[in-house]
């Protein structure tokens, strides 16, 4: 019976911090994840420019095919702005306050940045791989990094979401 507040104490204080440590790995791998979304927005905004920077592949003030991938592309970008960058947003605001809804859309935007990467290196296998690479270590790693350190404290979410 002695000893028992100060051992909950400890075990408050550990439990504590295992939820700054991981809420502040699934913030470092949203903030890179957001940068991803900034690029595409500012692709989606002035193509050629981000064209011209290797952001996005194709230019439309090139030949037919270039044009046609560059559709292709702005589509992507478009689609990227549409669902994620909400979720990114949502889950953003929602960790802050330590919701349910806040962890399960960092879990829906890790889901995605591991999907897309994936997507992209399978797609240049061959030809263009640096852009894949470089998504998987920007978003596809982080966000892998992010589920597990949100997945070790998800009974916090559950108990209190």
């Amino acid at each position: 019976m002695f000893g028992t507040p100060a051992n909950e104490m400890i075990k408050n204080r550990n439990q504590n911090q295992k939820i700054k440590v991981s809420l502040g790995i699934a913030f470092t791998a949203l903030s890179l994840i957001s940068l991803g979304w900034i690029m595409q927005a500012y692709s989606i905004f002035d193509w050629e420019s981000a064209f011209e920077l290797g952001l996005q592949q194709g230019t439309f003030e090139g030949s037919e095919l270039e044009s046609l991938i560059a559709r292709k592309e702005k589509g992507e970008a478009m689609a990227d702005l549409i669902l994620p960058l909400p979720l990114t947003i949502l889950a953003f605001v929602g960790l802050v306050g330590r919701k349910f809804y806040g962890w399960l859309a960092a879990m829906m935007v890790f889901s995605i940045c591991i999907y897309f990467p994936l997507f992209y290196l399978f797609q240049q296998l061959g030809s263009d791989i640096q852009v894949a690479l470089f998504a998987i270590v920007m978003w596809a790693i982080p966000s892998m990094i992010g589920i597990v350190a949100l997945w070790s404290i998800r009974n916090h979410y559950f108990q209190y979401g």
